[in-house]
């Protein structure tokens, strides 16, 4: 058996995904599942990077992610929660593409993602000397690259079959004046949507069956998602295929700045569609909490979601906001989302009320998330060793007791107390209960 490295003090154990979603070596996952066994691991927590990341890239994020996460889950207020629990981390790897927000790709960077996708690129590329001179080529030109990729019917909150209603001569000028510029910053879309397809393909088609199988082999382990940037999406993928599977919930979801629609998880996106993931919520395939951090510094999720409005011709003072039918998620925070509450990021060591089953959206913007990249912070970490400490296990749904006869225990939905046992109560008390507590009365048995 292959004995897991270690990495900022925890087991760690790679997996490598492919261009087309798949992974790359099945003797991973073997060792995974080995390892866990051998180790007694009782947490496995699985990483996902975003675009820019080569593999030395993302081993450098996973390292300072875990650095201050492993100070994080070290502090007292967690002593209670995490008292017995051994923890592993299984890090992913998948061939992101670099996207730029100011300077443009070239066709040959362009990763299509449908069959017959390089010889429409290659015709896109040989109408490249005729662009300059003819509206027709342009058109031809935005044509043949769109048709190397899928058209975004399942997703229209995506932007990319607004795309497709445009001509190519009108749509180069709606994204800039100057047409070198334009061609630049539609390569840059379409690079840009190359990547979320292959996130997603990751977390769907590669990664939920080394979850399932994990969850399968080893019955008690409690396994948590978290994911940055399009890795945030990747882990929403993952979670979505879960619950198709019908595998067991999972113990929390951590989306850091993640790259997707705000209203990905909404149950009327709009367009007469629910969000992409909303089967997330409907299936109740996260059994702990599921946080969200946002900021309206990350400028790069702002970008991106930002150039559907713009080629709409949106009202200009919404483009990226809430109110934009094209935002981001990790800018906004989840919207249209009855389940989801928004409150801003703490400072580390300030404890959250954390409910299981509920989206938390942490806002930053204040200052504790600078930037897209800004999630290896303490107090980004504080918040995803929160999630992670609230988890509870309540297979088929039913809640476990918590401690009994320990007058210094108190049973409550996650706001852990120093020096408290706190026993995380995933589901809210009965109206009677709830009622009792409010008005100082003893609760009574309901007849």
């Amino acid at each position: 058996m292959t004995t897991p490295s270690t990495l900022a003090g925890f087991p760690f154990l790679e997996l490598e995904f492919g261009p087309a979603g798949e992974a790359l070596y099945p003797a991973q996952r073997d060792a995974l599942v080995a390892g866990c066994s051998q180790l007694g691991v009782t947490d496995l927590i699985f990483l996902a990077h975003g675009f820019r990341c080569d593999a030395n890239d993302a081993t450098e994020l996973y390292t300072s992610q875990l650095t201050t996460l492993r100070a994080n889950l070290a502090r007292p207020e967690f002593a209670a929660a995490l008292s017995g629990r051994t923890f592993a981390v299984a890090g992913v790897y998948w061939p992101s593409q670099e996207y730029h927000e100011s300077s443009g790709v070239t066709l040959s960077q362009l990763r299509p993602t449908l069959c017959g996708g390089a010889e429409a690129l290659n015709h896109a590329r040989s109408l490249l000397p005729a662009l300059p001179n003819s509206r027709s080529a342009q058109d031809q030109f935005v044509s043949s690259v769109l048709s190397a990729f899928p058209n975004g019917q399942d997703d229209p909150t995506e932007g990319l079959p607004l795309l497709h209603k445009i001509g190519g001569f009108e749509l180069l000028n709606r994204l800039q004046p100057r047409l070198e510029g334009a061609i630049g910053e539609f390569l840059n879309l379409m690079s840009w949507t190359a990547m979320k397809s292959l996130s997603g393909a990751v977390g769907a088609t590669g990664l939920a069956p080394i979850v399932s199988a994990c969850q399968r082999e080893l019955p008690t382990l409690k396994i948590h998602l978290v994911g940055h940037s399009l890795g945030g999406r990747l882990m929403a993928s993952c979670a979505k295929a879960l619950s198709q599977l019908q595998a067991r919930p999972i113990d929390s979801l951590s989306l850091l700045e993640a790259a997707f629609s705000h209203y990905g998880f909404s149950p009327d996106a709009g367009w007469g569609q629910r969000g992409f993931f909303r089967e997330v919520v409907d299936a109740q395939i996260v059994n702990g909490p599921l946080i969200s951090t946002f900021s309206r510094r990350d400028v790069v999720v702002g970008t991106a979601y930002s150039v559907a409005s713009r080629l709409a011709h949106d009202n200009l003072q919404s483009i990226g906001d809430a109110s934009d039918p094209y935002g981001g998620i990790g800018h906004n925070g989840a919207q249209r989302t009855p389940e989801s509450t928004t409150t801003p990021l703490h400072p580390a060591g300030q404890c959250y009320d954390l409910q299981p089953g509920a989206i938390t959206c942490l806002d930053g913007s204040a200052g504790l998330i600078s930037g897209h990249g800004d999630v290896t912070n303490e107090h980004v970490t504080y918040a995803v060793a929160s999630a992670i400490s609230c988890c509870i296990r309540a297979e088929g749904r039913n809640l476990h007791n918590g401690a009994q006869r320990t007058p210094e225990s108190a049973t409550i939905p996650c706001d852990l107390q120093p020096g408290a046992i706190a026993c995380p109560d995933g589901f809210a008390p009965p109206r009677h209960v709830a009622s009792a507590i409010q008005n100082g009365r003893r609760p009574q048995a309901e007849s």
